[in-house]
């Protein structure tokens, strides 16, 4: 299968269809370039949306895929609902005891920490401090609740 089988992302209908379709089958982790340029499109939220709903269930995601992850969490110009999707993807991975090289974990917890420090709406403040337990438990890190 092509890395990034998705063609056209502006014509969703079928993109969406695909994605669900990859993940029934268990094939997400195949596609992982078409994912993160998927993610990386702003033009259509229920295409990303969509697509953070399921990319938890990849065992081995790419580093790429890792950081635009970590990118939609800590886009402050995004909704809220994206970027809490955004952080229960990452808190999967963590619990799958999934690699992060050192980068992704200075970058992961930084960004964590960051969005903590100043006041959020409750539900996502609620996603972060849940993203932040997984973070402190996978890497040992102290919480500072």
């Amino acid at each position: 299968m092509q890395p990034d089988p998705f063609g056209n992302l502006k014509d969703w209908g079928p993109v969406l269809e695909f994605v669900c379709q990859l993940a029934d089958n268990k094939n997400l982790s195949e596609c992982q370039p078409g994912l993160t340029r998927i993610l990386a499109y702003r033009d259509n939220w229920r295409l990303r949306e969509e697509t953070l709903k399921r990319i938890g269930a990849i065992e081995s995601p790419s580093e790429a895929l890792i950081h635009q992850v970590l990118n939609i969490i800590a886009n402050h110009n995004l909704y809220y609902e994206v970027r809490i999707l955004a952080c229960e993807a990452m808190a999967e991975w963590l619990k799958k005891n999934i690699p992060f090289d050192t980068a992704a974990r200075a970058s992961l917890s930084q960004a964590v920490a960051s969005q903590l420090a100043t006041p959020q709406p409750p539900i996502f403040e609620e996603a972060l401090k849940k993203l932040h337990g997984v973070v402190c438990e996978r890497f040992g890190v102290s919480s500072r609740d």
